[in-house]
């Protein structure tokens, strides 16, 4: 089965609360960089082997470029439709399946890839992950026009009601490291407490103790009235 990879990204909103009060712009460029370079990574090891990066700005071509992977722009018409046209393009190349992962997923791992392309092998299938915060954290569509995807608030319930009026088979795929989807207020204090070696990580312990060392009273206080949902993962 041929399995095309789509990877949103977009920088870290300052206008999200808790990444406007405690981290600079460029720290926030720093965590989307190393959690894009994690998906990609995870995905690169997976049995998906034709992979898409779709934003804006620079730093994501850089890296989409650095990985070899394609990319394209959202340009005016917004992340959403981007990702229809891919879709579209999917089709012409006769794709057999696409699988719809966000950068904002820094735990993930190829095994999660491969459970979630292997629970969608049989047509027609949907198969979806769900985020901690009740959102979606990935989204596989086989055939890939098999629904019109939806994306955004409240996208998680719109596409499985999609697909049950369809008579469309849905799955779901349930990891705690793939629901882990740095999107959130309470993300980044769940983050801190997971034992892990990724990049997303590495990168955000270097700016708590940077900011440790800078005594960041704010953040400190911020981060602990975020709220705490441990995770571990290996």
């Amino acid at each position: 089965m041929k399995v095309l990879g789509i990877v949103p990204v977009k920088e870290l909103n300052p206008s999200k609360r808790l990444h406007s009060v405690v981290l600079t712009q460029e720290e926030r460029d720093s965590l989307t960089a190393a959690m894009l370079e994690g998906v990609l990574k995870g995905l690169m090891s997976s049995v998906v082997r034709e992979i898409v990066v779709v934003g804006s700005g620079s730093m994501a071509q850089k890296i989409a470029e650095k990985h070899c992977v394609s990319y394209l722009s959202e340009g005016r018409a917004g992340l959403g439709q981007a990702i229809q046209d891919e879709i579209e393009l999917c089709l012409a190349k006769k794709s057999d399946a696409i699988l719809i992962l966000p950068a904002y997923v820094p735990l993930l791992s190829s095994k999660d890839v491969d459970k979630i392309v292997a629970l969608g092998s049989e047509k027609p299938t949907v198969v979806l992950s769900p985020s901690l915060g009740g959102g979606m954290s990935a989204l596989f569509l086989n055939p890939s026009n098999v629904i019109e995807a939806c994306f955004g608030e409240g996208c998680f319930s719109q596409n499985v009601e999609a697909a049950i009026k369809k008579g469309i088979a849905v799955k779901f795929h349930s990891s705690r490291a793939i629901a882990l989807n740095m999107d959130s207020e309470e993300d980044l204090p769940t983050l801190l407490e997971t034992e892990n070696n990724t990049m997303t990580n590495r990168v955000f312990q270097k700016i708590v103790k940077q900011k440790k060392e800078d005594n960041s009273e704010k953040f400190s206080l911020r981060v602990t009235k975020a709220g705490k949902k441990k995770i571990n993962h290996s």
